[in-house]
């Protein structure tokens, strides 16, 4: 494991804080462990049962804004086009 310096500590404070390797010219995106093991759910879903990857993206939805009144309009639409 790899020590912060306290330089990286204070990139820490970025959204997305990235680091530069110096000799091949990649970035990388720092995340923490806790944000690490929920993208992991998402992104390996055979590791979780399907109950549970849907309450994962129930809550990432609703995170995002989905569960708001205003987005019902979302909803209308979908209807609207499935009369003949």
């Amino acid at each position: 494991m790899i020590e912060l310096t306290e330089q990286q500590r204070q990139e820490l404070n970025a959204d997305l804080p990235r680091l530069l390797d110096p000799l091949t010219k990649k970035t990388y995106v720092l995340v923490s462990e806790e944000a690490y093991e929920r993208m992991q759910a998402l992104l390996a879903p055979e590791r979780l049962p399907r109950n549970e990857q849907q309450a994962l993206l129930h809550r990432a939805g609703l995170r995002a804004g989905w569960g708001d009144l205003e987005m019902e309009i979302y909803d209308h639409e979908e209807k609207d086009l499935e009369k003949p």
